[in-house]
C-alpha cells in the first residue's frame, strides 16, 4: 500500500507530464483532494489562472494499491465519477489510464 506522499508524488508526476504536452505550469489544487479508501482524487488547474484556461482537466483518482492514475470525465461532477468508479459501472476509456511503473 502506498503512502499519502507516494501518491502525492505520482500525483504530481502525472501533472508534470501534462504540463510538458500543454506547455503550462500546473498545480493540484490541494483543497479539492478527496481521500478514498483505494486511493486520493486530485484536482488540477493553471498556476496563473489569470493568464491561462484549461478544459478538459477533469480530477483523477492516483490508486494506492497500484499507483496507477485514472483520469476522470469533466460532463459530470466528481462524485459521479466516483460512484460511477466505487459501484463499477464507470470505466476509464484505454487514454485514461497511466501507469508510472511503465514510464
Amino acid at each position: 500500500m502506498l503512502t499519502d506522499n507516494e501518491i502525492l508524488e505520482i500525483a504530481k508526476k502525472y501533472i508534470k507530464l501534462n504540463e510538458e504536452e500543454i506547455n503550462i505550469k500546473l498545480i493540484i489544487v490541494e483543497q479539492l483532494t478527496i481521500n478514498k479508501p483505494y486511493g486520493n482524487i486530485y484536482s488540477y488547474g493553471p498556476k496563473d489562472s489569470t493568464k491561462h484556461r484549461l478544459a478538459g482537466n477533469g480530477p483523477f483518482l492516483v490508486k494506492n494499491d497500484t499507483g496507477i492514475v485514472i483520469q476522470f470525465g469533466t460532463s459530470n461532477d466528481v462524485e459521479y465519477y466516483i460512484k460511477g468508479y466505487e459501484d463499477g459501472t464507470w470505466k476509464p476509456s484505454t487514454h485514461g489510464v497511466w501507469d508510472p511503473n511503465q514510464n
